[in-house]
């Protein structure tokens, strides 16, 4: 049943809308402005742009941005989807035990756990003394609420149990299943969940300064670096992010829309093997 929105409904929307589009349109309008000291900008220039689009500097940042995005939300995408099939296969109590301890990071401001990483680690001569792991596991912890829902939701959502039932009284094992048909069906779920964990991690600002600093710098950084510059030199990197941002989410958007109501491709005979 589709619910009707009414006039005050729909006037709230467009006036919530119009409150969230107005900072997007101007910072927009300013990277492309030459001058804008009154009301209405005088002058538009690329010139901006170009300057932006080629230093290697930024283009280095937004590299090393994507890669301390993709590299932790891979880790985590592979622990929660092994340590939620080991609980729906062989101990379904110890899910909820699972659901709780991936909740933790939500009560953990991230500035508190980076400073609490760095004085524990920092020194201490290990591998996770280096700044680099010290990132990728805060990162790790950070994006575990997001992953262990969106796949919690998407294993569910395929029905699990049957699979591995249907496995077994075709004479396949549990590890086969895994491999062949459940993590297959759940490949748009995975991807949907480390396409918005990624997103998050791209936009971090304050845990990479406070753990990696001028050593490993994000376009974030780098954004805060351009406060001395004129500020259409930051419009325009804001731009860019808000660009590779909302591409990521529309990715994901994409992916989630194009796996509703699509027919399984994976019959009886992919149990067989």
């Amino acid at each position: 049943m589709k619910t009707k929105i009414g006039t005050s409904g729909a006037v709230f929307l467009a006036a919530v809308l119009l409150y969230l589009t107005i900072p997007l349109a101007t910072t927009l309008i300013y990277s492309f402005t030459s001058n804008w000291s009154r009301i209405l900008p005088r002058g538009f220039t690329l010139k901006y742009y170009l300057q932006i689009l080629t230093d290697s500097r930024f283009i280095a940042a937004i590299g090393r941005s994507i890669a301390i995005s993709i590299i932790p939300v891979c880790m985590t995408s592979m622990f929660v989807i092994l340590a939620l099939y080991v609980a729906a296969v062989y101990s379904p109590k110890l899910e909820r035990v699972l659901e709780s301890l991936s909740m933790v990071p939500y009560t953990v401001n991230g500035i508190v756990l980076a400073t609490a990483t760095l004085t524990a680690y920092a020194g201490s001569g290990t591998i996770f003394a280096n700044r680099l792991v010290m990132l990728v596991c805060i990162y790790c912890v950070g994006g575990l609420p997001i992953t262990f829902r969106a796949i919690r939701n998407n294993m569910y959502a395929i029905n699990i149990k049957q699979f591995i039932e249907a496995a077994e009284i075709l004479g396949a094992g549990r590890l086969y299943a895994f491999v062949r048909i459940v993590v297959p069906c759940m490949g748009s779920g995975i991807m949907v969940s480390m396409l918005m964990c990624m997103a998050v991690i791209f936009g971090d600002y304050a845990t990479v300064r406070i753990i990696a600093g001028s050593v490993y710098e994000t376009t974030q950084l780098y954004l805060y670096a351009t406060r001395s510059q004129p500020i259409q030199v930051s419009s325009v990197v804001l731009v860019v992010m808000m660009i590779i941002t909302l591409s990521v989410a529309l990715s994901a958007l994409y992916i989630q829309m194009s796996s509703q109501d699509k027919p399984s491709k994976y019959r009886v005979a992919d149990i067989k093997g």
